[in-house]
């Protein structure tokens, strides 16, 4: 029987041959991956299958938010991690635009080494975010003028949702959050997506930045 796999990626696009060398190479780096043209095509059941599933997005032919839209509604459904990364993009000033959505990341740029993708697809799977250092200065530059999140005194967080943020806060996964607190993975998602609302946080990104000045 086959082991069931820590780690799982997605390569979601139309480019056939690209998608279809890609996802070769990330086996021959240990990483299983499979080429799929939309990111439906990915029934819930092979989620669950492994502990952490990876989309890796090709911005050049797939619409990066019908995918978090999708993902959104799955992720709520599941224990397992579903994560979001976006390859063959344009420049930076697109890279700091998909900082900015919910669920993804990390952002590879079209002329990214394969060593390199490869090092990003490990780190996220770590739970880190995967984006240049100045794409994301220049996006919590943009986040802190234009989409400011509550105060503290703003917001009724329950000490159980400040207790996860304050793990999260620290890089942990939620797979560690919920070790950590003694939780299921399911009970930290909610967790989480409850204090992305009430802080007016649209993702990781925000929600860790908002605790640093908060908490």
């Amino acid at each position: 029987m086959d082991k069931i796999p820590a780690q799982k990626v997605y390569v979601v696009g139309n480019q056939h041959l690209q998608n279809a060398l890609l996802t070769e190479f990330l086996a021959k780096e240990s990483i299983p991956a499979t080429a799929v043209k939309t990111v439906d095509m990915v029934a819930e059941d092979d989620l669950a299958g492994a502990e952490q599933n990876l989309f890796l997005v090709d911005y050049h032919s797939v619409d990066v938010n019908d995918v978090i839209n999708h993902l959104l509604a799955v992720d709520q459904r599941l224990d397992c991690d579903v994560l979001t990364g976006v390859f063959n993009v344009d420049d930076d000033a697109s890279l700091s635009r998909l900082a900015g959505l919910p669920m993804v990341n990390g952002g590879f740029l079209h002329d990214c080494p394969q060593g390199l993708l490869t090092k990003g697809i490990k780190a996220i799977f770590e739970g880190e975010l995967w984006f240049p250092r100045k794409v994301l200065q220049q996006y919590l530059v943009k986040s802190r003028a234009f989409n400011k999140t509550f105060s503290r005194s703003e917001v009724n967080l329950t000490d159980r949702e400040v207790e996860v943020l304050k793990v999260m806060a620290t890089g942990a996964k939620n797979s560690e959050i919920a070790t950590a607190l003694n939780l299921s993975p399911h009970t930290i998602k909610t967790h989480i997506y409850n204090i992305f609302k009430k802080i007016n946080a649209s993702n990781r990104l925000q929600a860790v930045n908002w605790a640093q000045e908060n908490l």
